[in-house]
């Protein structure tokens, strides 16, 4: 049997699926919270990973985020 394999881009492309489906209206309102719930989980994993893989990436965003704050005030 094959192996198979799962890639962090294989996740933030489901993720950005999720995403454009919601948009879209493709899932029943009922359906939103588990959704969502799943989108989330989604969402935390691959930041995780992604600090995994590079960290530095994080501390540029932190700037980011912290320049555009005080931007914003």
């Amino acid at each position: 049997m094959e192996q198979t394999t799962l890639s962090v881009a294989d996740l933030i492309s489901l993720r950005n699926l999720i995403d454009a489906a919601c948009s879209r209206g493709a899932f029943k309102a009922g359906e939103m919270t588990s959704i969502g719930e799943l989108y989330n989980r989604l969402n935390t994993f691959v930041e995780h990973a992604q600090l995994q893989i590079d960290p530095q990436s994080q501390s540029d965003q932190d700037q980011t985020n912290q320049t555009q704050g005080e931007q914003n005030a």
